[in-house]
This record gives C-alpha cells, structure tokens and sequence, in this order.
C-alpha cells in the first residue's frame, strides 16, 4: 500500500492533458437560435404520415394546432439537423411542440427523408441545419 502512495500523490499533482474540440467539428447539440442556420427543405408529409398525426390529435395527446381561415388543420414540427458521412448516423432535434409522439415521429421522418435527398452530399457534416415537417388536413 506504501509502494501506490506515491502513485496517488503524482496523479494527484501532474497536470492533466486536454484535448480541445477541433475548432471546425459541430457542436453535440444545435445551436438555442435556430433562425441563424441554413434550412434543408424536406419533402411534404405523406398521407400515412399525416394520418397517423391526425389520430395523435384527435386522441388528445397534442395540445398545440392550429386552424387556417379555410378551415384546415395544421402541425408544424420545426427541426435542427446534422448530416452525417457514411459511417455515422445524422442527428435530428425536434423543437418541443407539446405532442412528443409526434416530434420523434417526426423526427424519425426527417431522417429517412434526408437520406434520400438529391442534395445530401453537398450538406456539410460540420454544421447544423434547419428544416420543418408540416402536418395539414381538413378540419
């Protein structure tokens, strides 16, 4: 037990080496003004998608919609994202809307979405990006 005390006490007492984060890698998480970063326009809803948002609301499980003049009822479920290269998956953060069903639905959506883009290799890995998946049906 001797023989590890003064092990102990140079651990204690050596500086410790810190790697700073490359100065160009994304943050883990996306930035709190999401207004300041470039949006990524995602394809228009599906009718499956929307069905199945539709039956969350109607089920009462979202507090937040709203009705347009011309009666029709609307979801918006805003999005930071990060692309990701071959061997990583892209993350999506859905922005709360009071129906967590339907931001991970959505999110999950985003997702399969940006991988199907015509565009997605010209996204930078290194940045977050905006987008938005909106749900409409009659009211």
């Amino acid at each position: 037990m001797i023989a590890l005390l003064p092990l102990v006490a140079q651990a204690l007492v050596a500086p410790q080496a810190v790697t700073p984060p490359a100065a160009n890698a994304a943050s883990a998480e996306p930035p709190h003004d999401w207004s300041t970063l470039p949006s990524i326009t995602l394809p228009p809803a599906s009718a499956t998608m929307v069905r199945f948002v539709r039956e969350e609301v109607e089920a009462g499980r979202c507090a937040r919609n709203r009705v347009t003049d011309d009666g029709q009822v609307v979801i918006a479920v805003p999005m930071a994202m990060r692309p990701a290269g071959e061997n990583r998956t892209p993350t999506v953060v859905p922005l709360a809307i009071g129906c967590p069903t339907v931001e991970q639905f959505s999110a999950g959506a985003a997702l399969r979405m940006m991988r199907n883009l015509p565009h997605r290799t010209m996204l930078s890995e290194d940045r977050w990006y905006r987008t938005v998946i909106t749900y409409t049906w009659p009211g």
